[in-house]
């Protein structure tokens, strides 16, 4: 059993960590701040959400995607044919993203998230994984006035994607991770979905994982077996019914994470809840071949909160083991 986060730490005004963000980027903004000093913010609070994780005991880490205003935002910025445009509700919660634009056919034209892997790697000797926004997410969550149709939009994402996963994994990292909360909510074209997340991952010579959170899956399981990924990802949290779906799969051929505590509620849940779901999850995936994190990012709480819940999920983790032997 593998401890986890989904990717994201805490930004809001806090100390030592997201007061440094924030007034940064603000400075840099009104251009009291230079690209270097807030580059150098960005290093510091990485560091220290990377030490987080460490000290908590987590065992495959992210860098907290500190520079990141939300899930979408950083791919489309350094992709050609996109602009960024006003801000939209970010699924159902409280928190807004910054809505792009499709103009002409996207390009990838440098690395992306590069830079940004091989310095949290240096931080750490534990791994880090690396977290890309899914083709479909990226698709639902932007205004579409160049192709007009969701297929080839779809694949020219996922294309792009390959194009940046491929690299991350020569650079060496070991998990390279896709995120896709869109699939929870409305109809997907799920045969489109699948063909996208197989091209994102062709030739990826990384382990592959797809993480869903927010909504509903409404029986989406079945059909998402047929992505080429090593681990799916699920938010049993959101969706208390997705443990009978997975039950009812005949043969769970995935890795799984189990998306077990409430990164939207400060609430912390106690050992012996946590205990009872490991103890069902067990019964369908060898433990070995089981993650288990919050069911989504960890900026949508307060520091403090979050911190709590990393350890939680860690004592809980580890007395479960202690007590299976």
């Amino acid at each position: 059993m593998i401890t986890t986060v989904v990717g994201n730490f805490p930004k809001v005004a806090e100390p030592k960590y997201g007061t440094a963000v924030i007034g940064a980027i603000n400075s840099w903004q009104k251009q009291e701040l230079s690209d270097d000093g807030l580059e150098h913010v960005f290093q510091d609070v990485t560091r220290a959400v990377i030490k987080e994780q460490e000290e908590a005991g987590v065992d495959l880490l992210t860098d907290g995607q500190i520079r990141w205003e939300d899930l979408v935002t950083p791919l489309a910025r350094k992709v050609e044919g996109f602009e960024i445009n006003g801000l939209e509700r970010f699924f159902d919660n409280n928190v807004y993203y910054r809505r792009p634009i499709l103009r002409r056919t996207p390009v990838r034209r440098r690395p992306i998230f590069l830079g940004d892997y091989l310095f949290a790697k240096s931080c750490t000797t534990k791994p880090i994984k690396v977290v890309l926004p899914g083709p479909y997410t990226v698709v639902r969550l932007s205004e579409d006035r160049y192709y007009k149709n969701v297929q080839p939009f779809l694949r020219s994402i996922a294309e792009i994607l390959n194009e940046e996963a491929r690299a991350l994994a020569q650079a060496g990292a070991m998990v390279i991770q896709f995120d896709e909360p869109a699939l929870g909510f409305g109809r997907p074209p799920l045969k489109q979905v699948v063909e996208a997340i197989n091209i994102a991952t062709q030739g990826v010579k990384a382990k592959t994982a797809l993480y869903t959170y927010f909504g509903s899956l409404n029986g989406a399981f079945g059909a998402l077996q047929g992505c080429r990924v090593d681990l799916l990802g699920v938010d049993v949290v959101s969706d208390p019914k997705a443990i009978g779906a997975i039950k009812k799969q005949k043969r769970w051929t995935k890795e799984l994470a189990l998306g077990c505590l409430d990164a939207r509620n400060t609430k912390l849940e106690s050992v012996t809840e946590l205990h009872a779901l490991f103890d069902v999850v067990k019964k369908l995936v060898p433990e070995d071949r089981l993650y288990v994190n919050p069911n989504c990012g960890l900026e949508f709480l307060p520091y403090e909160p979050a911190r709590q819940k990393l350890n939680r999920l860690v004592e809980a983790v580890r007395r479960y083991k202690s007590s299976c032997c």
